[in-house]
Formats: structure tokens, sequence, C-alpha cells
């Protein structure tokens, strides 16, 4: 099987596309920017439904427009509610044209929205007509008090009073929520204010009703009748007033009356500034009625979307919940606060407020609402694994339904983005068994599959493929691009017969109907079959494969079909190279760099070229190779890598000229890339070369920048480690030197953040060290205790990380250990030490093992 994988045409897959998310995700008092992912739509739309319970209808329209925009979604749904937003927002002749545009079947909810939108259009015959489409019982429970609340608009029309006042106490009886029965009342309010035509001989009669009742209980409604009168006449400065001069007669006793009053004053002069302001403020403040303050809060929240008004509303509620007494709506109090704090990116006051709601009143209705912010506020940070927590929670406050299982696809999504893909690929299979409307089951399934290969849980990734294949709501593009990323992770972890033997299974599957797949799906998985039969080591049916390259082609953008003919002459040239037929090979490189000039496959050609050298010993060649690549493409992304694969050539030949030409090369790469990724390496390979030169100081230099300026560097270990061992070497006549050597190799091997085989060394240096310096027992206890013991002996754990250079430096440790126990004379003690490296299997010293048994005469005893 081939080492090296061609690091180029990696597919774009929907997973990658999606996982682009916005910033900041929507929350009810704040427009969102967009929905990029399942997840985003299920936490723009959960925001949505808060909003538009909440009595911010602006806002839930504005969300809902935008998630109809949005690709993919539950157009039917979504087309309802943005409806009722709009409803609710007065805007009628909005939601009709919305309803206009409805697909699908026209049932009882449809209908019930077409009439509501015409009773406010006063087009009342339109509304009974509707009402009479509806068969009571296929109105939803979530519909009910609408149901109801239409009959009381009409009964009002009717000059029913008594059959008004029935049908809207039933519609307030329906409503779920503290917030839907405010909802109610304000929008019967509402009603109340939009009368029809009204004449100046109607609104005398009721002036001339106000003076004759003036100061008793009936008159108070009167006043409030006559002021609405004079709103619809134009003569909004006189309502005003005389609903201010009621308000300043009304004695305190009289609690229903005055929140009445001061909340069709709000109504009518506004919630913006003045007399409406104020009144809605008193009665949010000391009002009686609790429906009537949620209304008040609600008005006011509307209307404090930008500062100064924002500002001095949020001082206002910063009072009001910090009274003495707690307020009669606490609750309410700090939900809304902490959906203006998150509107506003104030993420530490929303968590405090919902966090507060939730501990206060932990059996309160508003707990899907409080765990929702600290959703939004979670996933707004980034803080995924807590967004992940709270929408679980929140999940568990529904009962099964549309919300329930979009709150499935938000949790399963969070944990993906907090790369814990096994929490992930366990929440995708609970949301493939509820499903929501308006994300394509593909997608799921196509998570499913990777969040497995993310978790590292390839066999269980290709098991639950194969088992979601048999499930025909598994399309096909999500299915070939799952085939693919699984064929790829194999493809990546050495286990190339399976990629390729799934994606030979895929390709031989019936012909799947014109338009079913992007063309660029297709050829991408058929370069990929070619790819992985080269890998499998068959050359020759990579051969054909490539043969039948351009027959997949059709159809396909320019820029990729360049990009698949370049490589798939690149991979003709590696499989002729494979076949040993060289002259064929070369020729099918140079027709490649003349044909593609300037494509990856040309610059990746000079590494394949040069690799077949390597495995002929022709440094030489290869080196030039690598050089002239790093000459002709200096801008292209390999230029850096191919001076260091120039250098490495160079140090294979092993003279000191050689590694002072690697130095060179090493010294170019670092002056014209300063800002690669390989500078590290390079400045690493560099002090190696300057070792083998014997310019230890020189090398102590490069060691010690690389540790002082690669600090968080995750190999600077490496640097550590070189530069212990660059003082170690310095240490013969320099006693200040081998203390230096004996400080960082006690650090190394004491590092538990350090890689098993970096220690194992650190400690077999260190052992070492104090063996040339005489001092056996120190070295014995070193070798003992902090290496063969520590990594061996007590832990078949650590001995299992043991990589090929720990396994090398644990044999050197054991027969260094021995020949110094034989050097002691305690031979039976050499011979344990010898016998450990058979035991352990340390390949790199069985052989010196053996033959010092053998010398001693001491039988290997078979491990």
């Amino acid at each position: 099987m081939r080492s090296r994988i061609l690091p180029v045409l990696l597919l774009a897959t929907a997973m990658l596309l999606r996982a682009q998310a916005p910033l900041f995700a929507p929350v009810p008092l704040v427009a969102a920017t967009r929905a990029a992912s399942p997840g985003d739509n299920a936490l723009a739309l959960a925001a949505a439904d808060r909003a538009a319970e909440m009595g911010f209808p602006t806002v839930a329209a504005e969300l809902y427009r935008q998630l109809l925009a949005a690709p993919g979604g539950d157009h039917a749904r979504l087309t309802l509610r943005l409806a009722t937003a709009l409803l609710d927002d007065g805007r009628a002749a909005e939601a009709e044209q919305t309803l206009q545009g409805y697909v699908g079947w026209r049932g009882a909810a449809w209908h019930l929205r077409a009439a509501l939108a015409a009773m406010q259009l006063r087009k009342v015959d339109g509304a009974r007509g509707e009402l009479a489409a509806i068969k009571a019982d296929e109105v939803a429970a979530t519909d009910r008090a609408w149901y109801f609340y239409l009959q009381g608009l009409l009964a009002d029309v009717a000059n029913d009073v008594n059959g008004a006042k029935d049908f809207y106490q039933l519609a307030e009886g329906a409503a779920g929520t503290n917030f839907s029965r405010a909802r109610f009342i304000l929008a019967r309010e509402q009603a109340r204010l939009r009368l029809g035509p009204v004449t100046d001989a109607e609104a005398e009669t009721q002036r001339k009703n106000l003076e004759q009742f003036q100061g008793r209980k009936i008159g108070y409604g009167i006043a409030r009748t006559y002021a609405a009168m004079l709103d619809a006449l134009g003569r909004k400065s006189e309502a005003i007033a005389l609903l201010q001069r009621q308000l300043a007669t009304m004695p305190a006793e009289e609690g229903d009356e005055l929140d009445s009053t001061r909340l069709v004053l709000g109504l009518i002069a506004g919630a913006d500034e003045g007399a409406g302001r104020t009144a809605l403020n008193e009665l949010l403040r000391e009002g009686a009625d609790r429906d009537k303050q949620r209304i008040a809060l609600q008005l006011l929240t509307r209307a404090s979307d930008r500062d100064p008004a924002r500002a001095e509303f949020r001082k206002k509620l910063d009072t009001l919940i910090g009274l003495p007494a707690a307020h009669p709506i606490l609750e309410d109090l700090l939900l809304f606060r902490a959906e203006l704090a998150l509107a506003d990116r104030d993420y530490a006051q929303a968590e405090d407020d919902a966090h507060a709601l939730l501990q206060k009143f932990p059996g309160s209705p508003l707990k899907a609402h409080a765990l929702g912010v600290l959703t939004g506020s979670a996933w707004a940070q980034l803080r995924y694994r807590t967004a992940a927590d709270n929408a679980a929670k929140a999940r568990a406050e529904l009962a099964a339904g549309p919300e329930h299982a979009q709150l499935g696809v938000l949790v399963a999504e969070a944990w993906f983005r907090a790369r814990d893909f096994r929490s992930a690929a366990d929440a995708y299979a609970a949301t493939l068994a509820e499903p929501p409307a308006g994300v394509p089951p593909g997608n799921l399934m196509f998570q499913r599959v990777l969040a497995e290969m993310e978790a590292g849980s390839l066999d269980t990734a290709q098991t639950v493929l194969d088992d979601l294949v048999k499930n025909p709501a598994f399309d096909a593009v999500n299915r070939w691009q799952a085939e693919w990323n699984l064929a790829r992770a194999l493809q990546t972890h050495d286990q190339t017969k399976a990629a390729y033997d799934r994606v030979n299974r895929l390709l031989a599957l019936p012909r799947l109907a014109p338009g079913s797949l992007p063309p660029e799906l297709q050829a991408r998985m058929a370069w990929l079959q070619a790819r992985l039969s080269l890998e499998a080591g068959q050359p020759e049916q990579t051969l054909k494969l490539v043969d039948a390259l351009p027959a997949k082609l059709e159809g396909v953008a320019p820029a990729l079909k360049s990009e698949m003919e370049s490589t798939g002459a690149l991979l003709k040239g590696e499989a002729s190279f494979d076949l040993g037929r060289e002259a064929e090979a070369l020729d099918l490189l140079k027709k490649l760099r003349a044909d593609f000039p300037r494509s990856d496959a040309a610059v990746y050609s000079y590494f394949v070229e040069a690799e077949h050298y390597e495995k002929q010993d022709k440094t030489v060649e290869a080196q030039q190779l690598f050089t002239k690549l790093a000459d002709e493409f200096p801008d292209n992304t390999y230029a850096p890598y191919a001076l260091y694969q120039a250098a490495l050539q160079a140090e294979r030949r092993g003279q000191d000229a050689n590694f002072a030409e690697a130095n060179r090369l090493i010294e170019d790469l670092v002056k014209k890339y300063p800002a690669s990724d390989l500078v590290f390496y390079a400045r690493l390979k560099q002090g190696d070369l300057l070792r083998k030169l014997n310019q230890f100081p020189q090398a102590q230099q490069v060691y010690e920048s690389l540790v002082n300026n690669y600090t968080a560097h995750n190999d600077v270990i490496l640097a550590q480690l070189a530069l212990a061992e660059c003082h170690n070497a310095q240490s013969a006549n320099d006693p200040a030197q081998a203390e230096r050597a004996i400080i960082l190799f006690e650090h190394l091997r004491d590092r538990v953040d350090a890689p098993v085989d970096v220690r194992v060394e650190a400690g077999f240096n260190l052992g070492n060290l104090y063996a040339r310096r005489g001092d056996a027992a120190s070295a014995e206890e070193v070798w003992w205790k902090d290496v063969v013991y520590e990594f061996l002996v007590k832990d078949p754990v650590s001995a299992a990380q043991l990589g090929a250079k720990g396994r090398y430096w644990m044999a050197r440790t054991l027969l260094e250990r021995g020949s110094l126990f034989e050097s002691q004379g305690k031979l039976e003690q050499a011979k344990e030490a010898w016998l450990l490296i058979l035991k352990a299997r340390l390949s790199p010293g069985e052989d010196l093992a053996k033959a010092r048994l053998a010398r001693f005469n001491l039988p290997e005893t078979k491990p």
C-alpha cells in the first residue's frame, strides 16, 4: 500500500458548507443575520417562536421571513407562523398576502388566519365565510384561543355583547401561558380601538353619557369608549387629555379601572414617549391586574428598540427587579431583561437573569424560555458544549412535537461543533428517530456518519452507513458524500483496501437517473477509485480507471475538469513507476508539466519523480528536482517543503560538505519563507546538521532560539531534548554544560505532557551522563526507576504507548544497564536486563541481547 496521499482534490462537502456559522445567533429582540445550518435554523426558529409568544411580533416576523428565504425548511408551517406574527403586529394586508402564497392543503389553520386578517381589514363577510369553512374538531389545540377570539370579534360586530364576552373569556382560558393570555387581552383592546366609521353625532352622544355618569364606576368605561371615538375621529390630543383627567380623579381603590384606563391611554398615545409611556410605566410599576402588567411590559419593550429609550427602560427593569418586596411578575421581568441583554450581547447579564429565573421559580412555565436564552448566549459565544446541555434541558421541558424535534437537531449540531463527536453521533441517532419537518433526513444521516468518523469509530461508521443505505430517505447526494468522506478517512487510517472496496461497490450500483447527482461528485468519486486502486497495489487497474475518467467529466466545471485531467495524468505516471516502466513514467510526467504547467499536479509530479530517485539512492537527482521545483514555483505552497526535502537529500550523502550544503538550503528556506510552518522543523534539522559538523556551540544557539521563540509550538519539547543533548555533548570538559544537561533531561523526564518516547530518551541520556561521570548508583537508579520500571514494567498501558524511537531507547537503556552490572560483576542482574529485552520484544536490541547472553553462556530463556 502506498504511504503518500495526494493532498489535492478534497471534496467541499455539504458538512463543510454548513459549518460556517454566524458569529451571533438570532435572539427574539434582534434581527438575525442568516441561518447557515440546521442547528442555526433550529436556534432561529426557537428564537422566533419565543419572540412571538412574548409579544414581539415584528421581530418574530423578520425571523420567520429569513427562515423562509433559507433553503429547505418547513415552508408550510413557517408561512402560517409568519402570518400569525403579522396579524399580531396589525399588518393584516401583509398577512393576507403571505397566506395567498401558502403552498399546501388549506385546512383549519389557514382559514382561521385568513378570517382574522379579513376582520382586521374590516372584511366582515369574508371573515364569516372563512369561519364557516373551519371544522371545530380540526382546530389544533394551539389555535383554539385564536378560534374563540375570532368568534368574539364577530359577535362584537353583531352587537352581541354577551356572546362576545363569552368568546373572549374562552380565548383567554384557552391561552396556554400567561404571555398568550396577555396577547389576547391586548388584541381585544386593540380591536376595540379599531372602531368602524364614527360620526360626530355618535361621539357627542357618548360625551353626554360621560357627563351624566362622571365620577361613577360606569363612567370610567364610558370615558374609555369616548376616548377611542375621539381617536378614531382624528382628535388624538383630546382623547389623551380626557384619559389623563380621568386618571387624575380616579381613587386608588379602583385598581382595575385604573389599569384599564392606563392601558388604553398607552395604546392611544403610544408607548414611545410622553403620556402613553408614562401610563404604561405606572401600570407596570403599580398595577393590580397581572395580565395588564404583562401587556405593559410587552408594549414598553417593543418601544425600547434603541437608545436612549432602551437604556432608560433597562434601568427601570433594574429598579423593579431590585425591589425589596418581589414584584408580582418578577419572573417575567427577569426573562425580558435577559432577552434585552442577549440582544445587546451583554451575555453575562442575560445568563445571570436566566439562571435567577430558574433558581427562584423552578416550576415556572417560563423555564423553557430561560433555557432558550442560555442556549442562545452559549451558541453566540461559541460555547457549544454548554449550548448542547441547555438545549437538551429545554427540549426536555417540551412535549413531543415540531419544537421538540427541532431542538434535537440543535443539540446534535452543538455537540458536533463542540467536537464531542461521540455525543453528536448519539444525538443525531436520536434526531433521526424524530426527524423535524424542513430538515432533509439525508442531511441528518450524513451528519450521523460524519460524527461517527470524527469520533474515531470507523468500523461503527461503516456499519451505520450500510444500515442507513436501506432507508429510502437517504438521498443519493448525501449518501455519496458520506461514502466519499468515509473512504477518505479509511484511506488516511491505512485501511486502503476497505476504502477501495466501498468505492468499488458504490460505483458498481445501477446507474442513477440523470440529474440525481452533481457531475462533480460523480467525477470525484471516479477519481478516488483510481487513486485507491494505486494505493491498493493495482497499478494496471489504475491505468484503466484513469483512461476511463474523461467520459466521467461531462458537465463538470472547466476548472475542476482541468484539475481532474492533470491529477489523472499524475496517477498514470505513478502507476507506471510502480510497474517498473520508468521511461514511460518520465514521459508522462514531462507531458503533464507541459500540458498543465501551473497546476498542483505538475508541482507534485516533482515529488513523485524525486521519490522514485530516492528509492534508488539517487540523492543528487532527487535533490536537483526539489531545488528545481523551488526555483520554478517560488510562490507555491510546496516550495518551502521542496527546499526542506532537498536539504534531506544532501544530508543523506553523509559527508561534511553535504551537511554544509544541506545547512545552506535550510538557510535559504528560512530567509525566503519566514512565515512557513516548516521554519521550526527546518531550524531543528539545522541544529542536527551543525552537530554532525561538530559545531556544537552553533547548534546550541539554534536550539535555544527555538526554545525561546516557539514556546507554544506543539513540538518545542523536541527542541528542548536536542538542546539537552547538545549540552551533554559538550559536557566532557565543561561541568557547567553537564549541569545544564542534567536539569533539562530531568525536566523532560518528569513532564507528564511530553510524549513517552521523549521521556524515555531523556531518562536514558540522564542515566548515561551519570554513568560517564562515574556515578554508577545514580545511573542505575534513573535507568531502573525512571525508565524501565516507569514505562515498561509498572504499567502495560505505558509500555504499549512506546513508539519506534521509545522502543529503541528502552532497548539502549537495558543494554547499558546490563553492561553496568557486568562491569560490577553482577552477572545475574545483567542477565535479567538483557532477558527483559527479549521478553518485551524490543526488536532494536534483541540481537545484541542474545549475543551478550551467549557470550557469558547465559541461556536465553524463552520470553
